[in-house]
């Protein structure tokens, strides 16, 4: 059977507070950075406005999800030197164990690790499925049975899973996910192309399969936190990303990266992790729910899905 559904969205730290704690999560990934000049901009009402669009966004996600009722969604993400360290940084890497732990906290505005626990069911029979799929296609991936962080223990799996999947409300939902980690922040990073035709594995793995399975992408879009442009939003490089799905135009979308210039650095390169789902839906022009350049946020936040 055909993938089910896919989607991609931002996973910034400020989607998932309330406005009036944007310009502290702002103050918290700016760095030394100087502010925008369109930040100015965002006043009190603003933010408010953008809080709502982005509350709006992600139902507009999981109604997608209600309505189809996978019976997994593999959330492609990055690891932010959470459960990798330096002692192993893979290109790819999948989680094949049956739940996995962490935390979906916001430390530096008083959110507490131990208080934002979340668990995720995770399906592992349908990951072994994918996983030797994969190789049998040439995608050598690292994969993780038992969940055990190298770099920061008390964290856990990684934000880029667990907040989507509180967002999602894929406990209560009772609907299991497959991490696949995508090295989105390391050099060398997989180039676009090689992402997207990991999206296109996936899709020829289950065509044919009785799983009915879905595919998130999460991160993005242009965004350097802490880095020298924190809170700069590249709305150009975003605004052809969102363009290039909804015209199903994956040429474009392979050649992202190349070449390596300053701005497709940082958090950008999660900008791969929609490549993967445009990937899996070669063809289909995608529907871009909303796109946010918020400066407070650091991010260009996007929400978009696909369906065949």
């Amino acid at each position: 059977m055909p993938l089910v559904l896919g989607l991609a969205s931002s996973h910034a730290p400020s989607m998932f507070v309330g406005a009036a704690h944007w310009p502290e999560v702002y103050r918290g990934l700016a760095g030394k950075a100087p502010p925008p000049p369109e930040l100015a901009q965002e006043t009190s009402a603003v933010l408010e406005d953008y809080a709502s669009r982005v509350i709006k966004g992600f139902a507009a996600l999981r109604a997608q999800i209600d309505a189809v009722k996978p019976d997994a969604i593999f959330i492609i993400g990055d690891d932010q030197n959470e459960l990798f360290s330096k002692a192993l940084i893979p290109s790819f890497a999948m989680f094949v164990g049956d739940a996995a732990e962490g935390t979906t906290a916001i430390t530096w505005i008083g959110e507490k690790v131990a208080e934002k626990r979340i668990t995720l069911p995770c399906h592992a029979a349908i990951a072994k499925i994918a996983l030797a799929g994969l190789v049998e296609r040439g995608f050598d991936l690292g994969f993780v049975e038992t969940m055990t962080p190298l770099a920061r223990p008390e964290i856990g799996l990684g934000h880029a899973f667990t907040r989507i999947g509180m967002v999602m409300h894929l406990v209560e939902s009772g609907i299991p996910i497959i991490p696949i980690f995508t090295n989105a922040y390391h050099p060398p990073q997989p180039s676009a192309a090689r992402c997207y035709a990991l999206g296109q594995a996936l899709r020829d793995i289950f065509k044919d399969r009785p799983e009915r399975v879905a595919i998130y992408g999460s991160g993005g879009l242009s965004h350097d936190p802490r880095g020298p442009r924190a809170g700069e939003v590249d709305e150009k490089l975003d605004r052809f990303v969102l363009d290039r799905i909804a015209a199903a135009d994956g040429a474009a979308l392979k050649q992202l990266f190349t070449p390596a210039i300053a701005s497709f650095g940082a958090g950008t390169g999660e900008i791969r992790n929609w490549v993967a789902v445009a990937g899996a839906y070669e063809g289909v022009k995608a529907t871009v729910v909303d796109y946010i350049p918020a400066r407070h946020a650091v991010t260009g936040l996007g929400f978009a899905y696909w369906k065949n």
